[in-house]
């Protein structure tokens, strides 16, 4: 099986909470004037380490995350602010078990253990702009738990930490990218029983091939929403104005990415097309090197040098 390595990138500022913020009543000059908190990621990631430091849970998830002193790399590069962060993440509260491979023999640990791996962010700040890149091997990472646990570890400051998601190279898109969308009609019964509310049932399906012309119109809608031009919601009211009908209230999404053919939701597709392929580079670097965190982190420096110079940011 081959491997897949890819990276996300994110262009990422801090902002003032404006509901529940215990400090609103000092910020509230800054946030009337629109001011920007003067907080950079030398002070997040300061508060972030101390935060993480003895792991982070999510108690919903069971996501985990540690984040050691030693497990961050920090560099200045004339005007550019650089960071490499490699923190311990995965899941937390259920029963482990790993196996040597060379003897067979098996460790077991109980739920109040952790499964966790080393993941890699880059961090790259030029004056204002700060921009994160993840990367993520064989559909795992640590994003998620990362921004969750962002936020939670700045809130006692009156912070927020935003992430706006950059699709690379929207205009290169190409039509057969995206081939077919199924319209759903789903409809929530009422049920006393938890796992029947959680069981939605589809009532109605329309599945729509987007390779022929007849369909070249509701195709021209999702391109338009990846290139940013319209919303979610705007996009979803255009579709169902295509096909007559509003009462559909999902829909999936087929796509061909990185040679592969995936079916997403509606509302997920577009983080599925913000991923960038470097398998292929990635692997003929290390197999010349033997340094796997070193070309990583020169493709991901690659990466945010063609995103700064281009039109997507």
């Amino acid at each position: 099986m081959k491997n897949i390595d890819t990276l996300t990138a994110y262009k990422c500022k801090f902002r003032y909470l404006k509901r529940n913020n215990p400090l609103r009543t000092i910020h509230s000059a800054d946030i009337k004037a629109g001011k920007q908190p003067e907080f950079s990621f030398s002070d997040f990631i300061r508060i972030y380490q101390e935060y993480a430091k003895d792991m982070a849970i999510d108690n919903g998830t069971g996501r985990a995350i540690i984040l050691d002193s030693d497990s961050i790399i920090e560099k200045n590069e004339s005007n550019l602010h650089r960071w490499h962060i490699f923190p311990l993440a995965g899941k937390h509260g259920k029963p482990v078990t790993i196996v040597k491979k060379s003897t067979g023999k098996k460790y077991g640990f109980n739920s109040d253990s952790a499964a966790l791996y080393e993941n890699h962010i880059f961090v790259y700040e030029n004056g204002d702009e700060l921009y994160l890149i993840f990367h993520r091997h064989n559909g795992s990472g640590c994003k998620t738990i990362f921004w969750d646990m962002a936020n939670k570890a700045i809130k006692p400051e009156g912070l927020k930490f935003e992430m706006e998601l950059i699709i690379p190279f929207r205009d290169e898109i190409k039509d057969n990218m995206v081939s077919k969308i199924t319209l759903k009609y789903k409809k929530q019964e009422k049920s006393t029983d938890i796992a029947d509310r959680l069981k939605v049932p589809v009532i109605r399906e329309l599945g729509l091939n987007l390779k022929v012309d007849d369909n070249r119109n509701i195709l021209n809608i999702i391109k338009k929403r990846i290139k940013g031009d319209l919303d979610e919601p705007g996009a979803f009211a255009q579709i169902k104005q295509e096909v007559k009908n509003d009462n559909y209230n999902d829909a999936e999404i087929t796509l061909s990415i990185c040679g592969k053919t995936r079916t997403v939701r509606w509302n997920e597709f577009e983080s599925i097309l913000g991923t960038h392929d470097i398998s292929e580079a990635l692997h003929k670097a290390y197999q010349e090197s033997n340094n796997y965190v070193e070309e990583l982190t020169k493709l991901s420096d690659a990466y945010y040098h063609e995103i700064v110079s281009s039109k997507e940011v």
